[in-house]
C-alpha cells in the first residue's frame, strides 16, 4: 500500500510540474466556506465540516479543514468520528469560472466509542487520535463575485484509511 501511495504521490507531483504553460491566470484567494463529505473505507459515514484556503503564493494556498461525521449507533455501540485537515493546494488551472488544484496534507483523525448497554461502566469507551497523509485535488467553480462552489476529492493513508468526496460552498474573504 505504501508503494502505491508513493508511486500516486510522485506521479501528481510530476503532473503539476510539468504544466508549466502559462493561461494568464489569475491569483488564488482568500476564502471560508462549509462543506458535506462522504467517507468510504475505514469510515463509512457523512459528515459537515468547516474549510478555509489561504494565499501564501500566486498558485498555492494553506487549506485547514475541520470535519465532524455524524454520529452512529450499532446496538448499545455509539461511535463517532473527527478530522482535522492540514492541506497545501497548488493551483494548476485558474482560468474562466473553472480553479483546479492538487492538495496534499496531514490527517488527523479523532475517534472516539463507548457502551452504553447493560453493566456500563463509567470507562466504557475510549476515544483514539491518527495521523495519516492526504492527497488528492479538486475544483472551484468561479461563478459568482462572491460566492464558489467546490468539490474535492482526497485519499487518506494512514491507521484509518478512507477516500472522501465532499462538496460544498466557499466565500471570497
Amino acid at each position: 500500500m505504501k508503494k502505491v501511495f508513493i508511486t500516486a504521490l510522485f506521479a501528481c507531483f510530476a503532473m503539476l510540474l510539468a504544466n508549466t504553460t502559462s493561461y494568464a491566470q489569475q491569483s488564488v484567494k482568500n476564502r471560508l466556506g462549509f462543506f458535506l463529505g462522504l467517507a468510504s473505507g475505514d469510515i463509512d459515514q457523512v459528515g459537515i465540516g468547516g474549510i478555509g484556503e489561504f494565499k501564501v503564493a500566486q498558485k498555492v494556498t494553506i487549506s485547514p479543514q475541520l470535519l465532524f461525521y455524524f454520529p452512529e449507533d450499532h446496538g448499545n455501540w455509539r461511535h463517532s468520528f473527527m478530522e482535522i485537515n492540514f492541506n497545501a493546494n497548488y493551483y494548476f488551472y485558474n482560468k474562466d469560472i473553472f480553479e483546479f488544484y492538487g492538495l496534499g496534507g496531514l490527517n488527523f483523525t479523532r475517534f472516539h466509542w463507548e457502551w452504553d448497554g447493560p453493566g456500563r461502566n463509567d470507562d466504557d469507551g475510549d476515544s483514539d487520535m491518527e495521523v495519516g497523509l492526504n492527497l488528492g485535488g479538486g475544483i472551484n467553480f468561479e461563478i459568482g463575485k462572491n460566492v464558489v462552489p467546490f468539490s474535492e476529492l482526497r485519499v487518506t493513508v494512514g491507521e484509518f484509511n478512507q477516500f472522501v468526496i465532499s462538496g460544498g460552498l466557499k466565500f471570497n474573504l
